[in-house]
């Protein structure tokens, strides 16, 4: 009786790390995540607020973070009105950072009246995770290209 005891406890303990082990951690990058990411991106763009904009983004670990910060700046200054499609095409995790593609096409009319812009590109996005307070969050801390978020 001792032994099939000690087996029950055995199968349970198993059975309990093969449950845990399977799940994706709670606060994983995932494609729901790059999704909700882009949502949020492509209502700042045609809502044509910067400030929601680059919340988005982690400029201090952004390499030349404060030059992409002027450049979106300016980009909101010279475009009148910003429609914007974005379509994930690739995700990876990499533990604490993640990549995604989206297959971007942008359509933007500036400010001096001229004619409307469009373009189609690949945007590649890294973000990082970070922790404030008992909040996890994901901010971007690059991408490819940023000439993307400017007018030609």
């Amino acid at each position: 009786m001792h032994k099939l005891c000690l087996l029950a406890l055995l199968l349970c303990g198993a059975f309990s790390i093969a449950q845990t082990g399977s799940a994706p951690p709670q606060n994983a990058f995932d494609e729901k995540a790059a999704s909700q990411m882009l949502l949020q991106m492509s209502e700042a763009l045609e809502g044509h607020s910067q400030k929601q904009f680059l919340a988005l983004f982690d400029l201090q670990k952004m390499k030349d973070g404060e030059l992409f910060k002027d450049q979106v700046a300016s980009f909101y200054a010279q475009t009148e009105s910003i429609r914007i499609h974005m379509n994930l095409a690739e995700l990876t995790v990499n533990g604490a950072q993640a990549t995604f593609s989206v297959e971007a096409e942008m359509e933007t009319e500036p400010t001096n009246g001229g004619p409307m812009s469009r373009r189609t590109e690949r945007i590649t996005f890294t973000v990082a995770s970070f922790t404030a307070g008992n909040n996890h969050n994901w901010k971007i801390i690059e991408v490819q290209p940023r000439s993307f978020f400017s007018l030609p």
